[in-house]
């Protein structure tokens, strides 16, 4: 009985010492084998260093961007202007200021793809394009805008800045070269093939759906002339000498299936629309004339030559929550978007 009661004590005093001394234990050092701490300490500093001289794919350096040489009708001379230069006073010409942002970050991209394939493919010693500073025509300067926009200048001027450094190195792309992302104000509710317009036939530009530029303010317009004035536009720019009663000028018209006059014809002569349009400096080569009250009556729906991205259709694009990147991708379906190292 003795015997049993100090075993009972003595695993009693064993137990209270275990659990006195467990709360130590996770006191003591872990080790790893010798070779393993090794391993990983060698690893782990090489993965560190690693890291460190990898840099981030946001601070990789971009090659500046060359300079846009444009010839300036104003300054009646060949002006180099810096990229963002161009982006700025480009956009500034072409849309308002308050349209939304995706829409003039489209604007942006195009005009500078624009410019570099127009400069792309033509001499290397003439300018890009022709701009008129004074005016605002393709482009124009801070004084200008100074001008223009008064007290607004320097809130919109920071802004197309902000949105100029946010796509200044982007680009709209053909098999590696830019492309000629062209644009115009309004559509006549389909855009152009480039072919209809120039001579050039462009895969990328071959007219796409632009239903929401029948929207637009000014789609439609009416304008008049008189006899006289046709007679004169005729002969002036066409060569065609009019003759006989003016009801009798204009035979008839063909239309494209994007709404545009194919050709048109005026005393037996077939006439293209698009110099119909220049002849008698109509919006757009979508028109109808019809003789009327004495006097000759042009409908013209759209504004500009059609081809490209609608600056209209951008705005109902982005407005609708398209991204400028979705804006250009629609409107010059099979090009690419790229960055200006890529043509490095």
């Amino acid at each position: 009985m003795k015997t049993a009661v100090k075993r009972t004590l003595f695993l009693s005093v064993v137990l209270l010492i275990l659990c006195a001394a467990a709360p130590l234990l996770c006191l003591l050092p872990v080790f790893a084998p010798p070779e393993e701490a090794e391993n990983f300490t060698d690893a782990s500093s090489s993965e560190a260093e690693a890291e460190e001289d990898a840099p981030a794919p946001e601070d990789t350096p971009h090659a500046e961007p060359q300079a846009i040489l444009l010839w300036d009708d104003a300054a009646g001379e060949a002006v180099s202007v810096p990229a963002a230069e161009y982006l700025i006073g480009a956009a500034a010409c072409e849309m308002p200021p308050d349209w939304p942002d995706d829409a003039i970050l489209a604007q942006m991209v195009a005009s500078h793809s624009w410019a570099l394939y127009q400069l792309e493919h033509s001499d290397q010693s003439d300018a890009a394009i022709t701009v008129n500073s004074a005016q605002c025509s393709g482009w124009t300067t801070d004084e200008v805008l100074r001008s223009r926009w008064g007290e607004d200048f320097q809130t919109r001027w920071e802004h197309l800045s902000q949105l100029a450094e946010e796509v200044l190195y982007d680009l709209v792309l053909y098999d590696g070269a830019p492309a000629a992302a062209c644009y115009h104000a309004i559509s006549a509710g389909h855009t152009q093939a480039s072919q209809r317009v120039w001579v050039e036939t462009l895969p990328y530009l071959q007219g796409v759906d632009s239903s929401w530029d029948k929207n637009a303010q000014d789609f439609e317009v009416s304008v008049q002339y008189d006899a006289q004035q046709v007679s004169d536009a005729m002969y002036a720019y066409l060569g065609i000498d009019v003759t006989g009663n003016p009801d009798t000028w204009v035979g008839d018209t063909v239309w494209d299936e994007a709404g545009y006059v194919d050709t048109i014809q005026i005393c037996g002569q077939s006439v293209s629309g698009t110099d119909m349009r220049s002849a008698l400096s109509l919006r757009s080569a979508c028109f109808a004339i019809a003789w009327q009250d004495g006097e000759f009556t042009v409908t013209t729906r759209g504004y500009g030559h059609g081809v490209g991205m609608s600056q209209e259709g951008a705005r109902a694009m982005a407005a609708g929550g398209a991204s400028w990147k979705e804006i250009l991708s629609y409107y010059f379906p099979g090009t690419q978007l790229g960055s200006t190292d890529d043509l490095a």
